[in-house]
């Protein structure tokens, strides 16, 4: 049985990469091909589902906290799920999810939020 966990969720700056998605621009230069657009808590069968606009918006879904003020798109093909508890990542294809090697490193801030265990109210207020 798949648990609850925290994942990150990364888009891709650059739309192109839903033609086709890059494993490599996720070890490389990650802030200029990625922005960590929310947090996730939920099993990572859910994550995809939970941020995608479906019935509403996404960032309307009590499991989500989004780290963005700018307009959110869906996570779609060539996106990033990590796990924030073993640092994981998968990269969105077309068909399911590509497992990419762990990330021991995470992206500066990222270590913060790997010690919360619950997701954050703040910033849900007044979206749109």
């Amino acid at each position: 049985m798949e648990k609850r966990e925290r994942y990150a969720v990364y888009h891709a700056n650059d739309l192109h990469a839903m033609l086709a998605p890059q494993a490599k621009h996720w070890y490389t230069d990650r802030c200029r091909h990625y922005t960590h657009v929310a947090d996730v808590e939920a099993r990572l069968s859910q994550v995809f589902a939970l941020t995608n606009h479906i019935d509403r918006s996404w960032t309307d879904n009590p499991e989500v906290v989004w780290h963005t003020a700018a307009p959110v798109r869906s996570t779609s093909v060539g996106d990033v799920i990590v796990s924030l508890l073993s640092g994981q990542a998968w990269l969105v294809m077309p068909f399911g999810l590509q497992e990419l090697a762990a990330d021991h490193d995470p992206p500066a801030g990222e270590d913060e939020r790997r010690d919360t265990a619950q997701p954050s109210d703040e910033g849900k207020e007044g979206r749109s």
